[in-house]
């Protein structure tokens, strides 16, 4: 066992130095601006000019939050790098959360839960535009090899989580709108895919579902030094709504048209997964509980006494690429007897709230 371990660990090491190195290349599958894959790719800027009144009212906030809100109007910016669509049998969207630079992330993830992409899955990446763009062009190398790069040309930051939200549903209403469920997470989170298959077996597509880490009665951080501090004048209430931890949740296609419709009329938050819970207040949804998305990580290092424990999660969140390696490991080893022990049902219901 820890034989392979080790072996593992080692390929997916090795496997990032590598990746970028020559090799023939592949078929282009996706649209790459209209430009060779080797040609240099840099932004193209936005043409939405900045809301000087805005600005001007919010002198007194920290410089992120100035910005969100200066330029929140702008709410679409042009596909940089786009993979092919999706097939219509697509059961389970892949849609994780990067960044230009976390090469050795999308790296562990294609090679462990995210090879399993036969099985009437799909995998996207997420991205921004990352300053300095000096990456652009091992990032259209990186889309060219693997064909699953969707980049934007809005900036990478943790303010524009909320932009990423947004431009996916534009992007599945136009190329993946056959796919049955989405599970949104990022790049630091391992999936079990059998598990989240075996989840989601049964369950009807077209009825509203959005499953996760739920968190609930939650207060805006109203500390300025904190990246998540919120100040009244952007939310007054004392508590948000609920709403499934960002690091990964699973949504079905009737709550992904359903959203899509409330986000366009909705003022964008910094906080991407509150934002979430925002909308789904307005639809008159709730998100639904369950024991097996550990959004909050779970114990480190892995603890080889709890090895069934991890075969039996949904998504484990927080895990460095090692770790991703680790945890496919354990959950793929044959060798490894574990009682039959279901996850923790579902609690209540998964629609609209009385």
């Amino acid at each position: 066992m820890l034989r392979r371990l080790v072996l593992y660990c080692l390929a997916g090491l090795l496997l990032s130095c590598l990746l970028f190195q020559g090799k023939e290349a592949k078929p282009a599958g996706g649209r790459m601006a209209h430009r060779p894959f080797w040609a240099p790719l840099g932004p193209r800027h936005s043409q939405c000019p900045p809301n000087h009144i805005v600005a001007n009212a919010s002198l007194s906030l920290p410089s992120p939050h100035r910005l969100f809100l200066t330029y929140r109007h702008c709410r679409n910016f042009p596909i940089l790098l786009e993979p092919s669509g999706c097939a219509e049998d697509i059961f389970l969207l892949l849609a994780i959360k990067s960044q230009p630079g976390h090469v050795e992330r999308r790296a562990a993830i294609r090679s462990t839960w995210g090879q399993a992409r036969g099985q009437q899955l799909k995998l996207v990446f997420l991205l921004g535009v990352a300053r300095p763009t000096t990456s652009a062009q091992l990032l259209a190398y990186e889309s060219h090899e693997f064909d699953d790069i969707l980049q934007w040309d809005f900036a990478e930051d943790f303010f524009n989580l909320t932009l990423k939200e947004l431009h996916l549903q534009h992007w599945v209403a136009a190329a993946c709108p056959h796919a049955h469920f989405m599970l949104k997470g990022d790049d630091d989170v391992f999936v079990h895919v059998p598990n989240v298959l075996q989840f989601l077996e049964g369950l009807d597509p077209a009825q509203d579902l959005l499953v996760g880490d739920v968190i609930r009665q939650a207060r805006p951080n109203r500390n300025t030094k904190v990246k998540y501090f919120i100040p009244r004048s952007m939310y007054r209430a004392d508590h948000y709504p609920p709403y499934a931890g960002g690091g990964g949740y699973v949504m079905s296609k009737a709550t992904m048209q359903h959203l899509r419709a409330v986000e366009e009329e909705t003022k964008l938050f910094p906080i991407d997964d509150v934002f979430v819970g925002m909308c789904l207040r307005k639809l008159g949804l709730s998100p639904t509980h369950h024991a097996g998305f550990r959004t909050f990580g779970t114990q480190r290092p892995l603890d080889p006494l709890d090895l069934c424990l991890y075969r039996r999660l949904l998504l484990v969140h927080r895990l460095s690429p090692l770790e991703m390696w680790t945890m496919w490991a354990l959950v793929t080893d044959k060798g490894l007897k574990c009682a039959a022990a279901p996850l923790s049902q579902l609690q209540g219901g998964a629609g609209r709230v009385g």
